[in-house]
């Protein structure tokens, strides 16, 4: 299975960050297309002023004292133009020669070349206003008199059709100030009405306001946002790298040493800031500790096995030796005493393999099982229950577990010489209390904290093995349940604590 490193992500997602502002120039085309409509619609705005004003000029050509003119209302006209749906065309044809324009036209334009003149350098639009044949008949260019009829433009609005246009521009043009540099112009033409006759058009055109002219000349201050951006970007990667790489990487190595065995080596002590790694890094110490301690603890428990069997083996090696050498000599009163004490050691060594895989099982766990606490002490022998007669109480234990812990506990108060021993359960919330006490000599101060170690016992010669307290410690707790040495006038208390299981739960059978 394919893998990346923590770090690579890390870094993937850091560059993403960067790019983003990148990209984000991709979306700033779509403002370039709302600066291309106002573009167009300015020019529409001058196309409607300009042939208001030629109307006007022609009027005064026709009859200075009289207005003759009149043209029905059009409808609004709105810009069209986009760079992305609307197609770049050829530049615009040159004009040619032509005949003389028609000479009322030629002179309302001669009126009206002042009115082009004097805001163009504003307007930054190229004007030009043409008769009914296209001929120039006023302009902001050099063009005057000369025929501009081949344009699609012009052909559109002498048939009193306005259009719109973006055409590419042409390489000896000189660009205009404001979209410098820009390779479009935008055409706009509109027929001039009058007495609802076409009598002109005028025909405009500007370059576009580029936005990356106007990115260029920002260009130091989106360079220092650059920088602001990659050194943000830096930071980040080193904060994360500081906080999540390195942490995770001084678990991994720690990991590692634990796999080798190596439990002493990992490194608890570390501040980590991330809180997940914290507690990341706490359940692995918490699994360094437990490893060291069962490291501990199987050392040990070999050096007490060892030595447990180390007594009835050498006894019985002892005594095979004894009747290999003498068997002849022996009465037969003394060859049953040896006999006798081989099969002891050998009844206690079959004892200690039997607790040995008790203690073994009782590590495993005790499942889900539910189990009628009452019914497992009523069960006991030599045992008095005390608690409510149709009572009914049940704890999250194996029933086997709970018998073998409870055994334990009667057998040995029998074996320490009691002869009364009293069982009582109470329930306190989600715990259920088992009190198992006795009328015997107890349990001496110095013995108090070593009972529940495996092999300690204060009846080896009588064949005592020291597992049996243990074994019950292992069974309760693989249950979640617990038991210890509780305070007592006379004899022993034992207490143990179970969890109690649900009311739907139904109890275990055996």
């Amino acid at each position: 299975m394919f893998r990346l490193r923590l770090r690579t992500v890390l870094l993937v997602v850091s560059l993403f960050v960067l790019v983003l502002p990148v990209a984000s120039v991709q979306l700033l085309r779509l403002y370039e297309s709302a600066l291309l409509r106002q573009t167009e619609s300015a020019l529409i705005t001058q196309a409607a002023f300009i042939s208001a004003s030629y109307r006007a000029a022609y009027d005064i050509v026709l009859d200075p004292a009289t207005t003759h003119s009149s043209t029905s209302p059009r409808a609004p006209r709105l810009p069209q133009l986009d760079f992305v749906e609307s197609p770049v065309h050829p530049p615009f044809p040159p004009a040619v020669a032509a005949p003389a324009a028609d000479p009322l036209a030629l002179r309302a334009g001669t009126i009206l070349t002042p009115v082009l003149k004097d805001p163009q350098t504003l307007a930054l639009a190229d004007v030009r206003v043409i008769d009914a044949s296209g001929i120039v008949v006023a302009t902001t260019g050099s063009d005057l008199g000369l025929s501009i009829a081949r344009s699609d433009e012009v052909v559109e609005a002498l048939a009193g059709v306005d259009s719109s246009r973006l055409r590419r521009r042409e390489p000896e043009q000189e660009p205009p100030p404001i979209g410098r540099g820009g390779a479009i112009l935008v055409f706009v033409a509109s027929p001039i009405l009058l007495n609802d006759q076409v009598v002109g058009a005028v025909v405009l055109s500007r370059a576009p306001v580029n936005i990356f002219d106007t990115l260029y000349a920002k260009r130091y201050l989106l360079l220092q946002a650059a920088v602001l951006i990659l050194a943000v970007v830096v930071g980040i990667a080193l904060f994360t790298s500081r906080t999540l790489v390195m942490p995770i990487q001084r678990i991994a190595r720690g990991a590692e040493r634990l796999a080798l065995g190596e439990t002493a080596e990992f490194e608890a002590q570390r501040p980590y800031r991330v809180v997940e790694i914290a507690r990341l890094a706490d359940s692995v110490a918490a699994m360094a500790r437990n490893l060291q301690q069962r490291t501990v603890f199987l050392r040990d428990f070999a050096q007490h096995v060892s030595h447990e069997f180390k007594t009835p083996l050498a006894a019985l090696r002892g005594t095979v030796e004894v009747l290999h050498d003498h068997l002849d000599n022996m009465t037969p009163e003394e060859r049953r005493h040896f006999l006798d004490n081989a099969r002891s050691d050998v009844e206690r060594l079959n004892r200690l393999m039997q607790r040995l895989l008790e203690l073994a099982q009782a590590d495993i766990g005790s499942g889900d099982e539910v189990t009628d606490v009452l019914d497992v002490a009523r069960s006991l022998d030599h045992a008095t229950v005390r608690a409510p007669p149709d009572a009914s109480v049940r704890a999250r234990i194996r029933r086997e577990s709970l018998e073998a812990a409870l055994t334990n506990l009667v057998n040995n108060a029998r074996e320490h010489g009691a002869s009364r021993i009293d069982v009582r359960v109470e329930t306190h919330g989600d715990d259920i209390e088992v009190w198992v006490e006795d009328d015997g000599p107890g349990v001496s101060d110095g013995n108090q904290g070593r009972i529940f170690e495996p092999f300690f016992t204060t009846r080896r010669d009588d064949g005592g093995t020291g597992l049996g307290l243990a074994i019950s410690r292992s069974l309760l707790r693989a249950a979640g349940g617990t038991i210890e040495l509780a305070p007592a006038k006379t004899g022993a208390a034992f207490k143990i604590t179970l969890v109690a299981a649900d009311e739907e739960s139904p109890p275990h059978t055996s």
